[in-house]
C-alpha cells in the first residue's frame, strides 16, 4: 500500500526532472558556441586571398591539389590546422570552391577577378563582393552604413545583442572584421581627403639633378592600392628621400607588379614596430636603400633577413652597402649623372622582377634554409 501511495510523488518527480531537461538553455549557454560551425572566416580577406593566388601563380589558375596549395603557401603538410583554416575562410569568402585537405580546390569567378583581374576596378568590386559574401560582415556593414564604429565594448556588445555573435568568437570577429575594413578602404578610389585611402596621382620621374629641382616637399597623401602583393621600402625619411620615394621608387615598384608600401604610410594606432614587422612579414619582397648607413633601415634589414625575405639595395655610394652584402643585388646610383633617376627607376623594376623569379639570389646564404612556418 505504501508504494501505491507513492506513485504520485514519484510520477511528480520524475516529470520535473524531465521538464528540467527540456528547459530553455540559459544566457550563458547560448553565448557559447563550442563545437558549433564558424559562420563567419577565422582569417582576414587579405590572407585568405593567399589561397586562390597560389593557384594562379603555380599551376596558371587551373585546379589544384589541397596539399600543393598548403606547400605553396608555407605549410608542409595539408592537414596542418593552420592551412585548413585559411582554406575555409577562402571558401567562405566564395574566393575557391573545395575544401578539406584531401580536395580538390578550384578557383571561383570571384576569385580570378581578384588575382588576376582585366582593371584594377574589377579587382575593387571583387574585393567587396568577397567580403559582403559573409553575411554577417554584410549584415554589420550595413547597420552603421559608413559611420564611426564605437569604441571595443561597445561594439562588441552591439555585436552580441544585435547580430548573435557568440561571446566567445565575439573579439575574433571584431579583429577580422575591421581589418578587413582597413584592407577593403586601401582599395577603395574614394576622393574624401581625410581618408586614409585616397589616391594621388603619380609625379613625373625626374631626369635632372635633385639640386635643380625647385624643392622637396612632396605630397603625403596615400595612394589607392592595386596590386595584391607588396613590396616594403626600408629607407630614411624626410627632404630629398621622401621625394625619390615618391618620384622614382613608388612607379618602379608598380611597373614591376608590386604595391609599394613605406612605414610612414601606416594609419593603424600601436607599436610602430610591430606595424613595421606585419609589413615585412606581408611583403613577398623588400627595397632597402642603404645610402647613409641608416640604423632603422639596417634594424629593419636584419628582421626580413631572419625571415628569409628577398631584399634588393639600392644605395647612393656603394661604401653605404656592407661588404658581406655587396653579393647580393644592389643597384648604386649617382645623383650627379643625367638621366639618373630614369635609370634608377628602370634598374629597381628589373631588379625587383628578377628577385621573383630567382628570391634565393636576394636572401644571405646563413638564411636560406630556415623554416618560417
Amino acid at each position: 500500500m505504501a508504494d501505491e501511495a507513492d506513485k504520485p510523488a514519484r510520477a511528480e518527480k520524475t516529470s520535473r526532472k524531465r521538464s528540467k531537461r527540456k528547459r530553455k538553455p540559459s544566457a550563458t549557454t547560448q553565448a557559447s558556441a563550442k563545437g558549433k560551425p564558424w559562420t563567419f572566416p577565422k582569417n582576414t580577406l587579405e590572407d585568405a586571398i593567399r589561397i586562390p593566388k597560389a593557384i594562379e601563380d603555380k599551376n596558371a589558375g587551373n585546379p589544384m591539389p589541397a596539399r600543393e596549395i598548403a606547400v605553396a603557401v608555407g605549410f608542409r603538410q595539408a592537414q596542418d590546422w593552420r592551412f585548413l583554416d585559411l582554406l575555409r575562410s577562402a571558401n567562405q569568402y566564395g574566393l575557391v570552391d573545395g575544401t578539406g585537405p584531401t580536395a580538390t580546390i578550384q578557383l571561383t569567378k570571384l576569385g580570378q577577378d581578384i588575382v588576376a583581374p582585366s582593371t584594377p576596378s574589377q579587382r575593387s568590386e571583387a574585393l567587396q563582393s568577397a567580403f559582403r559574401t559573409v553575411k554577417d560582415f554584410a549584415a554589420v556593414e550595413q547597420h552603421y552604413g559608413g559611420k564611426r564604429i564605437p569604441e571595443d565594448e561597445f561594439f562588441l556588445n552591439t555585436l552580441t545583442r544585435d547580430f548573435s555573435v557568440p561571446k566567445d568568437r565575439v573579439e575574433q570577429f571584431a579583429k577580422v572584421f575591421l581589418e578587413n575594413l582597413t584592407f577593403l578602404r586601401a582599395f577603395s578610389p574614394t576622393t574624401v581627403t581625410s581618408d586614409p585611402s585616397r589616391g594621388i596621382s603619380e609625379a613625373p620621374v625626374p631626369t635632372t639633378p635633385p639640386d635643380k629641382i625647385p624643392s622637396p616637399i612632396i605630397s603625403k597623401e596615400p595612394r589607392t592600392r592595386e596590386f595584391l602583393d607588396t613590396c616594403f621600402v626600408m629607407m630614411p625619411f624626410g627632404e630629398w628621400f621622401d621625394r625619390y620615394y615618391q618620384e622614382i621608387y613608388v612607379p618602379a615598384i608598380r611597373e614591376a607588379g608590386f604595391e609599394p608600401i613605406r612605414a610612414d604610410e601606416l594609419f593603424h594606432t600601436g607599436s610602430v614596430v610591430e606595424q613595421i614587422w606585419e609589413q615585412i612579414e606581408k611583403s613577398k619582397l623588400l627595397l632597402a636603400d642603404l645610402t647613409g648607413k641608416n640604423p632603422n633601415v639596417f634594424y629593419e634589414l636584419g628582421l626580413a633577413h631572419a625571415i628569409r625575405k628577398p631584399v634588393i639595395f639600392a644605395s647612393g655610394q656603394l661604401e653605404d652597402v656592407p661588404f658581406d652584402l655587396r653579393h647580393l643585388r644592389v643597384i648604386i646610383y649617382d645623383t650627379r649623372e643625367p638621366e639618373w633617376a630614369a635609370r634608377l627607376r628602370q634598374s629597381v623594376s628589373d631588379y625587383l622582377r628578377n628577385a621573383i623569379k630567382e628570391p634565393e639570389k636576394s636572401i644571405p646564404h646563413p638564411f636560406r634554409g630556415f623554416a618560417t612556418d
